[in-house]
């Protein structure tokens, strides 16, 4: 892509319209956000906000989550973080 489509796509920001939680069987994703662009509405999977969140905490623009919330995040949605995206917190320490 030149300059130019990558500037466009990099204004072209979405907003949430709407969220829903979803039970269904046939559904890859229990919570869908309902998104809308400047040309477009769409979905996003709470899989893939994870997935940039993940992403945002290796290039260090968030801070580090604890484990346990990771844990818990893996054990619900099956979604598990890389070890550099935590810290060892007091909730997982078995004494």
């Amino acid at each position: 892509m030149d300059e130019t489509e990558n500037r466009k796509i990099f204004f072209n920001r979405a907003e949430i319209k709407d969220a829903e939680r979803i039970s269904c069987e046939n559904c890859f994703e229990s919570t869908v956000f309902l998104m809308k662009d400047k040309n477009h509405e769409f979905s996003v999977g709470l899989s893939t906000i994870l997935q940039c969140i993940e992403f945002a905490i290796q290039q260090g623009e968030l801070p580090k989550l604890p484990d346990s919330w990771c844990g818990a995040v893996a054990s619900r949605y099956g979604i598990y973080f890389d070890e550099d995206a935590m810290y060892h917190d007091l909730n997982n320490v078995k004494i």
